[in-house]
């Protein structure tokens, strides 16, 4: 498995990003996911004119195939190889701060590739995080042998992964997961995401709340000139409150804002709604 990711990802990763940056528009905009983009830009950036919507939608598609590109590579490349391309740590004191080793929560968002940036965060320390099952049974027993190297734990989502991940917690481990998908029923809040109603990952807050343990938003970015970035940064402390998913996805909000189409708006991010009947993705 890994030898077909390999040669899949053969070419190195800036001249596929310069490829998927010759797709020609016609072909983007056919996209399966181009419709889905399209929708979610235009309730996030509701100020764009048509022409600007879609020129977003088409150039958030390229990086969206690029982070594709990007999960591959890493699943087929060595750690060292992740970190070599990861040329600039943003407040890396943060992540390496003494009283994180008392355990730290970790939440992501998916700009860019989550399993890209996972690798680089394994390099540096190990992990007990949720693991949602690939239907592809070949596929997800190389991802999840994949995310356990290095002695790194995964925990099945649902009640008994969240314990687990609190036992974890409290043994002073660190703990990742990406907060921005929609959860299933009962395992979420409704909060505000980009000005709109969204059923919201609840567990990375709570986890704060109920341990006190530090808690890090942590992003990847791709620049041409420097290649991939990490950044970490501290929430506001008003998420271990009542309100901290609202504060959690406020900050992954600005974190998009600062460029959009690194983000992967093909994500149904806003199909659960207290109007169960409305479905804003219909054509």
């Amino acid at each position: 498995m890994k030898l077909i990711f390999y040669i899949f990802t053969i070419f190195p990763l800036k001249a596929a990003f310069a490829t998927f940056n010759l797709l020609p528009k016609l072909l983007i905009t056919a996209h399966p996911s181009f419709n889905v983009t399209k929708t979610n830009l235009s309730i996030a950036f509701p100020e764009l004119s048509e022409s600007e919507l879609i020129s977003l939608s088409i150039d958030s598609i390229r990086e969206t195939l690029k982070s594709f590109y990007e999960t591959l590579y890493a699943w087929s490349r060595s750690p060292n190889k992740i970190i070599q391309h990861t040329k600039k740590i943003n407040n890396r004191f943060l992540f390496s701060a003494q009283e994180n080793y008392q355990g730290l929560i970790i939440f992501a968002l998916h700009n860019r590739s989550i399993d890209f940036m996972l690798r680089w965060i394994s390099t540096q320390r190990t992990h007990t995080s949720l693991y949602k099952t690939i239907k592809l049974k070949q596929v997800n027993q190389f991802v999840k042998a994949f995310r356990e190297e290095g002695g790194n734990t995964l925990a099945p989502t649902g009640i008994g992964g969240v314990k687990t991940i609190i036992n974890a917690l409290n043994n002073n481990q660190m703990t990742c997961m990406a907060s921005d998908q929609v959860p299933a029923d009962g395992l979420g809040k409704y909060s505000i995401f980009f000005g709109h109603e969204c059923y919201s990952f609840s567990l990375a807050p709570s986890l704060a709340r109920k341990t006190n343990k530090p808690i890090l938003m942590t992003s990847l970015s791709y620049d041409s000139a420097l290649g991939h970035i990490m950044s970490f940064k501290k929430p506001d402390q008003k998420i271990y409150g009542e309100d901290g998913v609202d504060i959690m996805n406020k900050e992954m909000e600005l974190e998009i804002r600062k460029c959009p189409k690194e983000y992967s708006w093909e994500y149904k991010k806003f199909r659960k709604l207290t109007n169960k009947s409305l479905n804003i993705y219909k054509a």
